[in-house]
């Protein structure tokens, strides 16, 4: 048995998310686990053409995009990416 804490406490889950969950598993909808990762955040492409491409998460459209800049020139570029196909970096 397992107690989840946080910074060394005792921490409950909310019965809303594990009902949430609960809910998905007991349907039969297709689902995927995929990474909590939050806007903003650097991440690596582990899956794909892009494999190991490093860039920052952002949200357009209610959909998961890459951005990929040059600094030194003030460039950058963004591509949608499928959320089970990156990782934090």
């Amino acid at each position: 048995m397992n107690i989840i804490s946080f910074e060394g406490e005792p921490a409950a889950i909310p019965e809303h998310e594990i009902e949430g969950i609960r809910l998905l598993v007991d349907s039969d909808l297709a689902y995927d686990p995929c990474p909590l990762i939050h806007e903003g955040t650097m991440v690596e492409v582990i899956h794909g053409p892009l494999k190991g491409v490093i860039g920052r998460l952002i949200r357009k459209n209610e959909k998961a995009r890459l951005v990929l800049s040059v600094d030194l020139i003030g460039q950058a570029v963004s591509v949608e990416v499928d959320a089970a196909d990156i990782r934090a970096y």
